[in-house]
């Protein structure tokens, strides 16, 4: 019956949406569905008996005898909850979305996940109790703008730092959602970035490889099919992706359906795209949960050598996505040389005060830095004089590693990042390394390491894989980078070479 009442809503949207018209701005409610929401309602599950066994009238002997009834499949894990929120039954515009894309992810992936609503006070009683929200993504969607409480913001933050991902989508493509939820994500970070996400992002390669989506907008009134480039929006935490903001509506074309009116993707696109923030976010968990907890490491304080301190540089684009990473290629340093390390991490603006005591300095990032330029004559001073910059693409993206080759430029216009050969002492300088191996093919490849020379002296090193976050055995399973053998190595002969220098 449930499945005849969709076919039915789906079948009347176009006439009822038309009707909107007619009807001078009235809303038209389709008996098959409630006061507030746009979708049909959500399917429903095949009725299933549970298997039992019978026992037979006394006073004949109690054997059992085995009903043929199948038995139900197990509740599949959870990964996501739909969030209650607000006043009104805003939140459910289309009640049947996350239970559909379930399916969705089912049927392409064959992975069955489980979701259910959730109460956003669940979350703040969770918070306040001091326990975890386990459940990998929340999701919330609307017409509506909307605001949080105090209590709420905070339970969301806990949760996005404890390794949940928050997946936002504006329903029918409506600013007023759009726009609170962009307030609310800059009232609970401020100092983070709320961006489009790039064309290199995992979520648009995560199952389905993406580079434009069909999109439907009513300019004036009139219906206009694009194709354009997907936009997400999203903030990074750690090295993931943990807050997603879809402008254009996707939960409509989760539950097969469109309206004439509004943004939105066309079902297929939004099906995909839908299943591809799934895989990414269930690809993601490992290590979101690992990143939730920062590893100290610490030695001996009386070292009787001064000790080696490595000192990160901050900028503005997202300067400190892996602090696991940096503490574990301190402990490779300090297991693997005669240095004498300091495990406390200095992280140091790039200015000629904050520079001069670090001769080794460390850069990684998702995202332009944007240093000044007093900030960049400052840092090339501190080169100049015998200091040493390695930089690492955290994760290999297309835009950190532009502005990786704009900033090298700014420090020196007369010189280009030049590879490093392979016969170069910074590959001999405490282990021997020809050759590395892929992270995600185990599977030989070539080092490749570029550089700034002063006087014969490399000043600068950058590599466009990753090298770092290896280090800690979970990384982005995404990311192009090296194996953590092939990390580990590197970061000490890169380390031991700047000091020999």
């Amino acid at each position: 019956m449930a499945e005849v009442n969709r076919r039915r809503f789906i079948i009347e949207t176009t006439a009822a949406a038309a009707g909107l018209a007619s009807l001078g701005g009235a809303q038209a409610i389709g008996a098959d569905r409630q006061l507030g929401t746009c979708g049909p309602p959500p399917r429903m599950n095949a009725t299933r008996q549970t298997a039992a066994e019978g026992m037979p009238p006394l006073p004949l002997p109690a054997v059992p005898l085995r009903r043929s009834e199948p038995k139900a499949e197990p509740a599949p894990p959870l990964m996501m909850a739909k969030l209650e929120y607000g006043t009104t039954q805003d939140w459910n515009t289309d009640p049947g979305d996350a239970d559909n894309l379930m399916r969705h992810v089912r049927q392409a992936v064959g992975l069955w996940y489980g979701w259910k609503h959730m109460n956003i006070e669940e979350l703040v009683a969770l918070h306040k109790a001091d326990k975890q929200c386990k459940i990998p993504s929340l999701y919330i969607s609307g017409h509506e703008a909307f605001e949080f409480t105090k209590d709420q913001r905070a339970a969301l933050v806990q949760y996005l730092v404890d390794g949940g991902t928050l997946v936002g989508d504006a329903c029918c493509g409506r600013e007023e959602f759009a726009a609170s939820f962009r307030r609310e994500v800059k009232e609970m970070f401020h100092d983070r970035a709320f961006d489009v996400l790039q064309l290199d992002h995992p979520i648009f390669r995560a199952f389905h490889k993406y580079t434009s989506v069909n999109v439907r907008t009513f300019p004036m009134g009139m219906k206009t099919d694009t194709e354009a480039p997907p936009e997400l929006l999203g903030i990074n935490l750690g090295c993931r992706t943990a807050i997603v903001l879809s402008p254009y509506d996707m939960s409509c074309g989760w539950d097969d359906h469109t309206h004439e009116r509004g943004s939105r993707l066309l079902p297929g696109d939004a099906v995909r795209l839908g299943i591809n923030l799934i895989s990414y976010i269930a690809a993601m968990r490992q290590v979101a949960e690992t990143q939730a907890v920062t590893r100290l490491i610490s030695d001996k304080t009386d070292r009787p050598r001064q000790q080696f301190v490595l000192a990160q540089l901050r900028h503005q684009g997202d300067w400190d996505p892996d602090p696991n990473s940096t503490v574990q290629m301190l402990r490779c340093l300090s297991g693997e040389s005669s240095l004498a390390v300091a495990f406390d991490l200095k992280s140091v603006d790039p200015s000629e005060t904050k520079l001069a005591p670090f001769p080794f300095l460390y850069m990684t990032g998702f995202r332009d830095p944007k240093l000044t330029d007093d900030e960049v004559a400052a840092l090339r001073r501190h080169l100049q004089a015998g200091g040493f910059l390695f930089i690492n693409n955290c994760s290999g993206y297309n835009a950190f590693d532009r502005a990786a080759r704009a900033l090298s430029a700014r420090l020196f216009p007369d010189q280009k990042l030049a590879p490093v050969p392979a016969d170069d002492t910074i590959f001999k300088s405490l282990h021997t390394i020809t050759k590395g191996k892929d992270r995600q093919t185990n599977e030989e490849r070539p080092i490749e390491l570029e550089g700034v020379r002063i006087k014969n002296r490399l000043v600068l090193v950058y590599s466009k894989n990753d090298m770092v976050t290896q280090l800690k055995q979970v990384s982005d399973p995404f990311g192009n980078g090296y194996d953590a053998d092939t990390c580990r190595k590197l970061a000490v002969n890169i380390v031991a070479y700047a000091l020999q220098n």
